[in-house]
């Protein structure tokens, strides 16, 4: 698999359970599979962007049928912890990814805002050794992810989530497959297209036209 100077984990939804934080299950996988392109030294410095989104687009336990926007609504979400500050703290207690590989962008509420913000920040002289760099997420998000990022001049490369955590263990392909027996975003995938390519050690990515 490529190496890459420097991945994007684009993040989503976390919860709150009593004094706990956790992630929910597709925010899980994408992180399992950055804590895996650690271990097989795909890459060795990660951007982990996601804002802090509670009561924006999700309360403790759900997401809101439409997001908060408001000024008072992003106030307060931040009497909580951001979804990069989750995800970073479950790749180091899990993976042993040391939080000095991986930068916080903690403002963003949307992909979009993910992709702007990241274009303004790696203009800094802080990212010049990111030549070759990936956006890893899911395949359905990265549907929709990797044009906005395109859009807006940043040139990154997709990197699937599906195709990593299969490299940990091939237990993943059922699971992976049973995930997407429902749908995601309100599209129907093709499991078995889906089961093949993994089986095959071919990327998810030949699902995708973009």
């Amino acid at each position: 698999m490529e190496r890459y100077d420097l991945v994007i984990l684009l993040g989503s939804q976390v919860k709150k359970e009593g004094n706990q934080y956790t992630l929910a299950l597709h925010t899980e996988l994408k992180t399992r599979a950055a804590g895996i392109a650690w271990q097989r030294e795909i890459t060795k410095r990660f951007i982990i962007s996601g804002g802090y989104n509670f009561e924006v687009r999700y309360t403790d336990n759900g997401i809101l049928k439409k997001p908060d926007f408001s000024f008072k609504a992003f106030v307060r979400g931040r009497r909580k912890r951001s979804e990069a500050q989750i995800i970073a703290e479950f790749l180091q207690k899990e993976y042993g990814v040391p939080l000095e590989a991986i930068f916080l962008e903690e403002l963003s509420a949307t992909t979009k805002e993910s992709a702007e913000i990241l274009k303004i920040l790696l203009k800094r002289p802080t990212f010049k050794f990111a030549k070759i760099i990936a956006i890893l997420t899911l395949l359905y998000h990265m549907e929709r992810a990797l044009p906005i990022f395109k859009e807006t001049g940043l040139k990154v490369k997709p990197l699937f989530a599906e195709d990593l955590l299969i490299l940990e263990d091939k237990s993943w392909i059922k699971r992976i497959c049973n995930y997407y027996s429902i749908p995601k975003e309100g599209k129907q995938w093709n499991v078995s297209e889906i089961r093949e390519l993994l089986s095959n050690r071919k990327s998810i990515g030949g699902l995708l036209k973009i």
